[in-house]
């Protein structure tokens, strides 16, 4: 099922599969979303209870093991209606069997989408409901066009990842270190850019992020809370026309150096009867 929400100034869609943002146009009918095609068939997929997987694909609760395939479940579940108005949606994921196989804990998950004017807001609010802590992962994973539509002129080189504030962002690769950027605001966007996949800054200075066109002056801009961690992904492919900024509660999976789910340093953890809220803005100007 499609759920349709707007403003005056944006129109959403959201899947009830994943629960996944599949569609933001601005009021000129400009979509900024990328579209599934073949070399990524997802749009903006909900990242819970993993960010990334271990190296071998399994991880352990306390010592017993289990599998989850890379960043959780929740992007291949179908949601539930919990509520909705013109400008707002909810939808909500349970536990179940299934779950349980694969991740041993009770929770509710729930993933509200919100517009005001030029701000599309994502919250994820997990809960507790079983008898014991729960570790978990959790981020989004939005895909915007790149080049934007309505620049048929501009090329995938024409555009910057613009941080708010200066970064050193520093790749950690068999080979050795990666310096993607050094006390700057500004990454030039090239295919080459991502011939090592992801780059990512934990804890950054930054509040915000941007994919800004140089032609245009257009943007989208990520805001989230600096606490935790944003990744700039592409796939090394020139079919790719989009780049994802990615907000993250916190350190992926593979930055923790056990596969033991309850000993992981960057797991959030809530405890029963308890929630944690996490959320992001997408703005576009």
């Amino acid at each position: 099922m499609e759920f349709t929400i707007a403003s005056d100034k944006l129109t959403a869609k959201i899947s009830s599969s994943g629960a996944e943002l599949c569609s933001l146009r601005d009021s000129e009918g400009r979509e900024y979303i990328w579209t599934a095609e073949d070399v990524w068939k997802r749009h903006a997929p909900v990242l819970f209870p993993f960010v990334c997987n271990t190296e071998s694909k399994k991880y352990t609760v306390n010592g017993k093991e289990y599998a989850l395939s890379n960043h959780g479940f929740a992007r291949d579940t179908e949601f539930s209606e919990e509520s909705r108005t013109e400008r707002s949606v909810t939808l909500k994921m349970t536990s179940d069997e299934g779950t349980r196989a694969k991740y041993p804990f009770d929770f509710e998950f729930f993933v509200t989408y919100t517009l005001s004017d030029s701000v599309l807001r994502t919250q994820f609010k997990a809960v507790n409901s079983g008898k014991t802590d729960m570790p978990f992962f959790i981020g989004g994973h939005p895909g915007f066009l790149c080049p934007f539509t309505g620049e048929e002129d501009s090329t995938f080189d024409d555009y910057d990842v613009v941080y708010e504030k200066a970064e050193t962002v520093i790749q950690k690769l068999p080979t050795g270190d990666h310096t993607v950027i050094e006390n700057g605001r500004t990454v030039p966007v090239t295919r080459e850019l991502f011939k090592n996949d992801v780059f990512l800054k934990d804890k950054p200075a930054s509040s915000c992020i941007s994919l800004r066109s140089r032609k245009s002056g257009r943007a989208v801009t990520v805001s989230y809370d600096n606490s935790g961690c944003i990744a700039v992904w592409s796939p090394y492919d020139e079919r790719a026309a989009f780049v994802c900024l990615e907000p993250w509660a916190a350190a992926p999976v593979y930055c923790c150096d056990t596969e033991e789910l309850t000993e992981m340093p960057h797991a959030k953890h809530i405890a029963p009867g308890e929630s944690f809220t996490f959320a992001y803005d997408i703005s576009i100007g």
